[in-house]
């Protein structure tokens, strides 16, 4: 066995413990946990999961579950089988996480009229019923954005959604770019994969994450989106961030490492002096900002992780 298919069965294992430490987050854990049986060379106990999942689970955990399993069907060549669940998936009251993880995956393969539809059924809650977008949105869904995509696609003109998702991304571009200046950056940063164990040990992080890289990664990603919620951004800049620069700047700070506020101002100190950044969130079909090695929707950025 290689080592990546080691290390993704490990944490296969790691997880499916953590399920039954938290139950509360069962369905999404165990989610990830197939996701690295698949990895290590297990497809067929990944299957065991999301079937497990999708026999016993709530609605919306039940179609996540669904949708990893089309995926995975069609990864394994099993085409058929793969359509057979989307026929079944169709034929539910669709939340739109499920529905806009169908319709990525139908664009994908060039399936545009029916990737349309399934957008179509993702944004059904922000539309009203005569087609206009309801005043009851949240801000720049990205489904909104991938129905605008297809369409563009597939030569149809602009609706009156497709104009309202235009001009929400020109809002928020503007914003970023007020974001990005020197003077008020929106910025984060994180712990290195490598040195996630250590910075646990050293007391470096706060919260209540479980002390493993998955539970780790998952709790920021979750804390970014709750700070851009808030603050109405949509971008950040994060910072890589090692174990022993921070320790080194506490000491020469005479400061606390463990102060949220060294924190803080390690990454400002960082940021003016040019260190290397990426942006959040990548877009979904790029590498996940945690250096999985798994793509931002299928780790970090999955619906699954809101």
């Amino acid at each position: 066995m290689t080592d990546s298919r080691q290390r993704a069965r490990r944490l296969a294992e790691d997880l499916e413990r953590d399920a039954a430490k938290y139950p509360e987050q069962r369905a999404e854990i165990l989610i990830e946990a197939a996701r690295e049986w698949s990895q290590a060379g297990e497809p067929d106990r990944a299957l065991r999961i999301y079937e497990g999942i999708i026999a016993s689970e709530g609605d919306e955990d039940a179609q996540f579950a669904t949708v990893e399993k089309i995926s995975l069907l069609n990864d394994l060549g099993r085409a058929d089988e793969a359509e057979a669940e989307i026929t079944r998936l169709s034929r539910t009251s669709v939340h739109p996480g499920p529905a806009e993880l169908v319709a990525e995956f139908l664009e994908a393969q060039g399936r545009l009229e029916e990737a349309l539809t399934w957008f179509n059924i993702a944004c059904r809650d922000l539309m009203a019923d005569d087609g206009e977008l309801a005043e009851a949105k949240l801000f720049a869904r990205p489904e909104l954005r991938g129905r605008q995509r297809v369409r563009q696609k597939l030569g149809l003109p602009p609706d009156a959604v497709d104009l309202h998702t235009e001009d929400e991304q020109a809002e928020m571009a503007e914003l970023f770019e007020r974001a990005a200046a020197p003077s008020q950056p929106n910025a984060g940063s994180f712990f290195v994969r490598a040195d996630v164990e250590r910075a646990f040990a050293e007391g470096l992080v706060h919260g209540t994450a479980p002390t493993e890289a998955s539970g780790y990664f998952r709790d920021v990603e979750r804390d970014w989106r709750a700070s851009m919620d808030e603050i109405g951004a949509s971008k950040l800049r994060i910072l890589p961030t090692m174990v022993d620069d921070l320790l080194k700047y506490a000491n020469d700070h005479d400061r606390d490492p463990k102060d949220q506020q060294t924190r803080a101002d390690h990454l400002m100190d960082r940021l003016r002096e040019g260190a290397p950044t990426r942006d959040w969130p990548p877009e979904r079909n790029a590498p996940c900002w945690c250096d999985s090695g798994r793509k931002y929707k299928k780790c970090c950025g999955s619906p699954t992780n809101r």
